[in-house]
């Protein structure tokens, strides 16, 4: 090799190297980037949470001060010459209450949506909607608390995904307004009307509904609370832990719009109700596909795409297989049967679900005569022994063959108990029948998927 070839190889390597240096360079600053990006969201989600608790702390430091000023002056306040003294202090303190009532009305918005004209109006339609719900609950609290003070103020909250809402309404209502115009029309209308964006999470406004409803309960001032998000079962476990308390009872009022889920539907008659037909649509959005999900959904062996999003709404439109299909069978390899009393786990000690083969046509008709999973399949139903009533079908007695079916309509439900779940005659699921699943749009909490099922003696 010449002295000439040796040089240009040196050069060639040391070209390697400096390219090589290069492409490292621009790795760590494509992942600078990308953690820069994750901490901005981070930080958005955060201003948005100090913004609510800013909101209400300013808003009980405003009642507060007031309280302070006009007790003050009361104090102050002299007859004949001499300086009034108030005789009973309790009274004074439920006069200067009474002053400082508010109502407050919290809205699931991914379940609980305007009608479409307001949307469709986009800016003015956000301010139009927003006035007149102020209205409707003014309205409404003097009719029922005739001696309610003057000048009590309406907070409203508006919880939902904006960014799941606007590309709904994109697709709802191609020729309105922008939804983002909408929500900022809304905001404009009052200080205490805000329209909130609660991230993409289902948790997400779960959490917050949560905490503003154990924050107006909580108010001494705060006269009633309005809710609603009538098309979510999960609220119904909070809502259940209130029956036994007639006085929080009657300070609440639900909010009647689309219709109530099945859990919801079986005690809100326990609540006042109120409607509000010309603000709020009957109906959910079509083929939601947002933060919410629906029970009513295809068997696990209908085919997806892969590429469709996996939310049991989005699996409630998937066409059903011909009448005459084969059994279909669920998701796990084959355990052993369980006997009676018996509950199957795997190696970690989690539950287990026994396999299931049932008729495409027998899941199908039964899935759409909402029958009652409990009574069917337990023989005994929590609500008709606990309320009286069933808003779901009892009816005649089912044959093997669909009784299979109703447990693989039950499993479409994830147990609240988890995969640690001890009840023998548990009908719910502990595994999602989907794999591979959306999570982010699946009722089944992240344990639920992708567990072994494979049974240990």
């Amino acid at each position: 090799m010449t002295e000439n070839q040796e040089h240009l190889k040196r050069l060639e390597e040391q070209w390697n190297l400096v390219m090589a240096e290069d492409e490292r360079k621009h790795a760590l600053i494509s992942d600078l980037f990308g953690h820069i990006s994750d901490l901005t969201a981070q930080l958005a989600e955060a201003h948005m949470d100090l913004r609510d608790r800013k909101d209400m702390l300013e808003l009980k430091r405003t009642k507060l001060d007031q309280a302070e000023k006009q007790i003050e002056d009361l104090r102050r306040k002299t007859v004949g010459g001499k300086r009034w003294i108030p005789e009973d202090v309790c009274e004074l303190t439920m006069v200067t209450q009474d002053e400082h009532v508010f109502s407050m009305v919290i809205i699931d918005g991914d379940n609980m949506p305007f009608q479409d004209e307001f949307v469709r109006d986009g800016l003015l339609g956000g301010k139009r909607v927003a006035s007149l719900l102020r209205k409707a609950i003014t309205e409404d609290i003097k009719t029922r608390f005739p001696t309610i003070p003057a000048n009590a103020q309406v907070v409203i909250r508006v919880y939902a995904n904006l960014k799941g809402l606007s590309k709904k309404y994109r697709e709802l209502l191609p020729e309105s307004a922008s939804f983002e115009d909408f929500v900022r029309g809304y905001n404009t209308v009052h200080p205490t009307c805000d329209f909130i964006d609660a991230g993409c999470g289902k948790e997400c406004a779960d959490e917050k509904i949560k905490a503003a409803l154990k924050f107006g309960l909580g108010d001494s001032h705060c006269k009633q609370v309005f809710f609603g998000g009538p098309g979510d079962n999960g609220y119904a476990r909070v809502f259940d832990s209130f029956l036994e308390d007639q006085t929080i009872r009657g300070q609440i009022t639900l909010m009647a719009g689309p219709p109530f889920a099945y859990e919801l539907a079986a005690i809100k008659d326990k609540f006042q109700n109120v409607a509000f037909d010309n603000i709020f649509r009957g109906q959910k959005l079509p083929n939601e596909t947002n933060r919410r999900t629906s029970f009513h959904i295809t068997p696990p062996g209908t085919p997806m795409p892969s590429n469709a999003p996996l939310s049991f709404a989005a699996a409630a439109k998937v066409p059903t297989s011909p009448a005459h299909s084969a059994p279909v069978q669920l998701y796990c390899p084959e355990p052993k049967p369980s006997p009676n009393g018996v509950i199957l786990r795997n190696r970690l000690g989690q539950r287990v679900d026994s396999r299931l083969s049932y008729s495409q046509s027998d899941f199908s008709s039964l899935k759409d005569r909402k029958l009652c999973n409990n009574f069917h399949l337990l023989g005994k139903c929590f609500y008709l022994d606990k309320y009286g009533k069933c808003h779901h079908i009892h009816g005649e007695k089912l044959t093997a063959q669909q009784l299979e079916a109703l447990r693989g309509i039950a499993r479409q439900s994830p147990c609240l108990n988890g995969l640690s779940c001890s009840q023998t005659d548990c009908v719910a699921g502990h595994r999602c029948p989907r794999e591979p699943c959306h999570l982010e749009n699946c009722w089944f909490p992240k344990e639920m998927h992708g567990v072994d099922s494979q049974v240990i003696d």
